[in-house]
Formats: C-alpha cells, sequence, structure tokens
C-alpha cells in the first residue's frame, strides 16, 4: 500500500468514526493512533509555486471576474483553475505545491489531525464566529466535503506558511470582514512563506444567484499567483533565503562562518517589500473579529438548529429495536471511554457534568427559551416561502406523532384503570363470597346445636 492508498484509508476510518453518535470520542481515538505513525506524518517540505505558467495553468475566468471585485491590492493576481468537487482548498495547495506524492487525501487528513490536536486553541479563536469545531471536524470527514475558515485555519499550521484569504465584495456584510484576513500558524509554529486563495464560486455571479434565491454565497476555492514580470518586479531585488548566506572558512585551523555581504534594494522597492512583509504577517485583529459577531452568530445557531432537528427526525423515525440497540452502544462506550480514563479527566467530566446541572435551573431555562425564541423569530423572518412551507410540514408532523403518543398513553392508561377494576371486582365478589360461605357455615352450625338440644 503506497502513501496515497495510505491516506484514502485513513480518511475512510475517520468517515465511519463521523457516522457514529459520539463521534467526536471515535475520530479522536484515530487520530491519536495515527500521529503514532510516524512513517507517514512527517512534516510537508512546502514551498509554493508564485508564478503563473501558461505552460501549466489555466486562468479560470469566472473566478477573474469575482476577483476585480475584491481589493485593488490583489486585482494583478492570476486565478488558476481547480477542480470543483469538493476538495478546491485542497486541489489550491495542490496547484501550488507541486508535489505529485501529496494527495487531498493526505491534506484533508492532516487537517483533521491539526484540529483535532489544537481543538481548544481553535475553538477559542473563531468558535463565536463560525461554530464549533466539533461539528466542522464531523464534517471534514467526509470527502468532497467543502472547506471554510477552519480548514484556511489549520493549513497555515500543516504547511508552515501564511495563507491570505481573499472575498469578493459580493453581498458584503461587517461579519464577513473576517473572510478578508492573512491567517497565520497557531504558536509555536512559525511561517516560512506566503501564499493567497481566493474565494470564489463555480457559476457566474447571476447563474449562482438564480440558483440561491438571489443571494450570492462562495462554493469554491481558487489559487492566486502572479505573472511572471510582476514577480520580478516584486521579488527581485529580494535574497531568495531568510536566513543571510553563510559561507565557511578556516582561521587558525579553526572553521569559522563569514556572512556574505547583502546589497539594499532601492528606496522605492523597499518600501514595497515592506509593505507586502507588514500585510502577510498580520493576524486577526480583535477589532474585525468583534464587528464580525453577531451576523457569524446567528448562523453558527443555524446550523445547530439543522443538526438538532435532523438528529431528533432520526430519532423519531427509529423503531423501538433500533432505539434499544443504539442506548446498547452509547452504554458500552459510556463504559469503555470510563474505564480507561485517568482520574484527572474523571474530575473534569464531573466537573463539565455539575456545570450543566446547575444550568438546568429554572431561570437558566427561561434565558435559554428567550435566546430560542429570538433565535426563531430572526430565522422566520429571513425564511423563503419554500423554507417556511417545509418547516410547517415538520411542525405538523411533530405534531401528529406527538398527539399519537399522547393517544397510545391514554389509551394504554385506560386499559390500566379497566383491568385494576376488574381486578378489584373480583377481589370484592372473592370477598362476599366467602363472606357468604361464612354465613353459611354459622347458620349450619347453629342448626345442628338446637336440633341436638332438641332431641336431648
Amino acid at each position: 500500500m503506497n502513501r496515497s492508498q495510505k491516506f484514502a484509508r485513513l480518511l475512510q476510518i475517520l468517515g465511519q468514526c463521523s457516522e457514529s453518535i459520539v463521534y467526536h470520542d471515535e475520530i479522536a481515538s484515530v487520530v491519536q493512533r495515527i500521529r503514532q505513525i510516524e512513517s507517514i506524518m512527517a512534516p510537508i517540505q512546502f514551498h509554493p509555486n508564485q508564478v503563473f505558467d501558461e505552460t501549466k495553468h489555466i486562468v479560470d475566468p469566472i473566478a477573474k471576474k469575482y476577483l476585480e471585485k475584491a481589493t485593488n491590492d490583489v486585482l494583478h493576481l492570476i486565478p488558476v483553475k481547480v477542480a470543483d468537487d469538493g476538495n478546491c482548498l485542497y486541489h489550491s495547495i495542490l496547484l501550488l505545491m507541486n508535489n505529485p506524492t501529496v494527495t487531498t487525501d493526505e491534506l484533508r487528513v492532516r487537517t483533521i489531525i491539526e484540529l483535532m490536536t489544537n481543538e481548544a486553541y481553535y475553538d477559542s479563536m473563531y468558535s463565536q464566529f463560525i461554530g464549533s469545531v466539533a461539528f466542522i471536524i464531523k464534517a471534514m470527514c467526509k470527502n468532497n466535503t467543502f472547506s471554510e475558515l477552519y480548514e484556511i485555519s489549520a493549513l497555515c499550521n500543516v504547511l508552515k506558511c501564511n495563507i491570505r484569504s481573499i472575498y469578493p465584495k459580493i453581498d458584503f456584510r461587517e461579519d464577513m470582514a473576517i473572510m478578508n484576513n492573512v491567517f497565520t500558524p497557531a504558536p509555536p509554529v512559525i511561517a516560512n512563506c506566503n501564499i493567497a486563495i481566493l474565494w470564489s464560486h463555480v457559476r457566474n455571479e447571476t447563474d449562482a444567484r438564480a440558483a440561491n434565491n438571489g443571494a450570492w454565497s462562495s462554493n469554491h476555492f481558487v489559487p492566486l499567483l502572479s505573472s511572471a514580470m510582476h514577480y520580478t518586479s516584486e521579488h527581485g531585488n529580494k535574497s531568495p533565503t531568510f536566513a543571510t548566506p553563510e559561507k565557511k572558512t578556516f582561521k587558525n585551523n579553526t572553521p569559522t562562518r563569514i556572512r556574505n555581504p547583502e546589497f539594499e534594494c532601492s528606496p522605492s522597492s523597499r518600501r514595497r517589500i515592506d509593505s507586502v512583509e507588514i500585510y502577510s504577517t498580520q493576524s486577526i485583529s480583535s477589532s474585525v473579529l468583534q464587528h464580525s459577531q453577531s451576523g457569524i452568530e446567528e448562523q453558527r445557531q443555524l446550523r445547530l438548529d439543522a443538526q438538532s432537528e435532523r438528529a431528533r427526525s432520526s430519532r423519531m423515525n427509529e423503531t423501538a429495536e433500533h432505539h434499544q440497540i443504539r442506548l446498547e452502544k452509547q452504554k458500552r462506550r459510556d463504559q469503555s471511554r470510563r474505564s480507561n480514563e485517568t482520574e484527572e479527566h474523571r474530575q473534569l467530566r464531573l466537573e463539565k457534568q455539575k456545570t450543566r446541572n446547575q444550568l438546568n435551573t429554572a431561570e437558566q431555562r427561561q434565558i435559554r427559551l428567550e435566546k430560542q425564541k429570538t433565535r426563531d423569530q430572526f430565522r422566520r423572518s429571513n425564511e423563503t416561502e419554500q423554507q417556511r412551507q417545509i418547516r410547517l410540514e415538520k411542525q405538523r408532523k411533530r405534531s401528529e406523532a406527538s398527539r399519537a403518543k399522547k393517544k397510545l398513553e391514554k389509551h394504554t392508561f385506560d386499559n390500566i384503570d379497566i383491568h385494576r377494576q376488574n381486578i378489584e371486582m373480583q377481589f370484592s365478589g372473592a370477598e362476599e363470597e366467602a363472606s357468604l360461605d361464612n354465613s353459611s357455615t354459622n347458620e349450619n352450625i347453629i342448626k345442628k346445636k338446637n336440633d341436638s338440644n332438641y332431641s336431648s
């Protein structure tokens, strides 16, 4: 089994784990085992192509139109065509990497491992804006799943590079400002190169809006490269290496190192290079994140509501046998996990359980209901007529299921009452019969005594 086949198999296993009820624990367990395989987990050496080559690359004409609606400082870049199969972000990296031994499966697996390994960091950075990283990881385990900000941020660590994310100014809102940023590796990783990725679409803007109820949102990524002429003018006077070149010499029979002299660029070129370096090393500012919070929080909640709705619908349709099997599997998994947990993990679990119990007070419940009401109102105010009909249909089915359940419970309780009444009646009848038998027996005894007295 070669390298690409190994990663394809690993991605398949992760996909199976994502279908479990306790998907997070199972994915974490597989990731832990993968990290111990040193033969395939050696760091990727990433030295990206920066120049558009007409013999290798094809311009993406649709993405070029979207690039024209981005910021002015990127209009000189060239969007390159890549496959639009859901792995477009990873295809973009492969095109820049130009390494045939690396596949989209490998990049996806490595990104999942990075997000799971540093889950706390990514969750604290982005969860309040684009949802929980756990849900994103679950979706990522399925091949050909469209990528988002989490994947871009994690790839910075995987590739040890800064990734400039460029989003066209179409239907742009303040909460989308986070899309236009330079993402940097999480500490202590240090970037050694810079690349640019454009959020695009497989259709032109008119067709994309027509297929999405008049709204536009990205569903494709493409890499951006410089033309040979522009790259030469920008980087021609820059040293190609990060460290100052050195050479060895001998002095007094002792090897020493001598730094080669470097010549300064022209003032105009130096200013241009400095501005590029300043921009490429900036991170997401807190002010931008604060502006992004309001709208993205609503989108996050909508995703969570949809997730809950799917889970609830699945459980409503399962049979009693499937329900019992699911509970038994859940019980065995919980027992296995708890038997292997350390004392520290046990204390953390109990502490989380205690916190959840405290949140279930009447006051917290009221707050949750108020927030839920607000979210429902916001969601319903923005839904289309088709979405409204779907929601009402689901609500009608839930109401019918609830009424059927209550009717069944009432019928069961009525049968129990009737059965209890029958037992009581039978018991009362038995008591009456016993009483009559006793009365008859007493009368016979008295009669015999009287007959005996009379004869004597």
